[in-house]
């Protein structure tokens, strides 16, 4: 099996998060109408009273998957997924809830399966995506590539595995 991981790939310790358009002026006790997020304290958190919330606002998490704005795309292919789908896609989606659990508004906001049996995972962020590849290679193994836009503000993964 041919491996392959890259050095040179930034850590996400010293990346800068980007400036985000979707980055809204909140008031304290707002809640998004979609997912339920509240904003309190000045952060996003689960299971908020909306009672006690004031204002009803759509969290930008929400507002990228609506206008399919996604900053992180990653690419699954090879043999080793179509024999380990269900498998894949938990790692995938308990991957998400782990990190989701820090930071709600990491999310994946669209899955495709493509006709070559590839499955693409749109994320609302760039670290998402580049956990879930780093997740794949570690638990799997395979060929993981990262590719940064010029400014880090999007990212493509791709993970391959042949091998069944």
């Amino acid at each position: 099996m041919k491996t392959q991981k890259r050095a040179s790939l930034p850590s996400l310790k010293l990346l800068k998060e980007p400036d985000d358009p979707y980055k809204l002026d909140i008031s304290d006790k707002s809640y998004c109408t979609q997912c339920g997020l509240g904003y309190v304290n000045r952060s996003w958190k689960f299971d908020v009273d909306k009672s006690k919330m004031k204002h009803k606002i759509i969290c930008p998490a929400c507002r990228k998957i609506n206008d399919k704005y996604f900053l992180g795309i990653l690419t699954i292919k090879g043999a080793f997924l179509n024999e380990h789908k269900d498998e894949i896609l938990s790692l995938i989606h308990n991957e998400e809830k782990k990190h989701r659990s820090k930071n709600a508004l990491q999310r994946i906001g669209e899955t495709s399966y493509e006709k070559d049996g590839s499955i693409i995972i749109s994320t609302t962020n760039v670290r998402l995506a580049y956990r879930i590849g780093r997740a794949l290679y570690k638990a799997y193994r395979g060929i993981l590539t990262i590719k940064w836009s010029g400014n880090n503000v999007f990212i493509r993964v791709y993970w391959t595995r042949n091998d069944t």
